[in-house]
């Protein structure tokens, strides 16, 4: 009987001595999908803990936090970047998630050029008369430079990439504000992933840019989109990080990944 209580106590112990706790941060938009992958994670593993910071570091603070050792799990919602490559860190995409070029309902527009985009959001064209539709004033909406929705939206035109925007858009810190924005406002332009446009249920819809459709993402014609990846620091040496980045791959957390609207996928960068 001592024998068997001795053993149950040292599997206890064993079983404390495991346990660990793993901190995530980083890009805003994969905080809903990544804190369900966590979930179901510590339903599974009880003696972990998985911290998903709920308030967006933005890509390249992630990046920062978890090279400086303050995270263990960096989400970025793009490839890494030359600078960050060089870094002692590898990156693994585990979803595709295309972006979208947005307007409000009452813009009858519904495509333009690629060149049209980059002049709207430059102050060249102001009115959407100048593209065929009604005698109002264009409202544009974009996101801090630092955020990945625009990062990869600068990244999938090439005429955005070293664009100058006017003095008249409407830079929005959060994705939420550009969802309400988009919501509410008269005449917009904006930018959102089709995760919030799939919530929108109809809210704001979709622009065609070139004649090319954001459902068109997986096949490569559409140029924009953000491609979620989990980094971790070479070396790691967490259990529970390797016991995560192996749930991910499951079936499970590929079904929790759906259906939060993104397309699975698990590649190293």
């Amino acid at each position: 009987m001592r024998i068997i209580v001795l053993t149950l106590c040292l599997a206890v112990l064993s079983s404390t001595a495991a346990a660990e706790t793993i901190k995530l941060g980083g890009t805003g938009s994969m905080i809903p999908m990544v804190t369900d992958l966590a979930n179901a994670y510590m339903k599974k593993h009880p003696a972990d803990k998985v911290e998903v910071n709920q308030k967006s570091m933005g890509q390249p603070g992630g990046i920062a936090a978890l090279n400086a050792g303050a995270i263990d799990i960096a989400m970025s919602g793009m490839r890494l970047t030359g600078e960050q490559a060089v870094l002692p860190i590898k990156a693994y995409e585990i979803a595709k998630v295309a972006g979208v070029v947005a307007v409000t309902n009452d813009v009858p527009v519904s495509n333009i050029s690629s060149q049209q985009l980059c002049d709207i959001y430059a102050g060249k064209l102001k009115n959407w008369k100048q593209l065929g539709g009604n005698d109002s004033t264009i409202t544009v909406l974009t996101r801090p430079e630092s955020d990945t929705t625009k990062m990869t939206f600068r990244r999938g035109f090439a005429c955005m990439t070293n664009l100058k925007e006017g003095p008249d858009v409407m830079s929005l810190s959060k994705s939420s504000d550009m969802f309400n924005a988009l919501e509410t406002k008269k005449s917009a332009i904006g930018i959102v992933d089709s995760i919030a446009l799939s919530d929108a249920a109809g809210k704001f819809k979709a622009l065609k840019v070139d004649g090319i459709s954001y459902e068109q993402y997986e096949s490569g014609k559409w140029p924009y989109g953000l491609r979620n990846h989990l980094v971790v620091r070479i070396g790691e040496k967490k259990e529970a990080v390797k016991r995560f980045l192996e749930f991910v791959k499951t079936a499970e957390a590929q079904a929790i990944i759906r259906h939060n609207k993104a397309k699975p996928v698990f590649n190293l960068q």
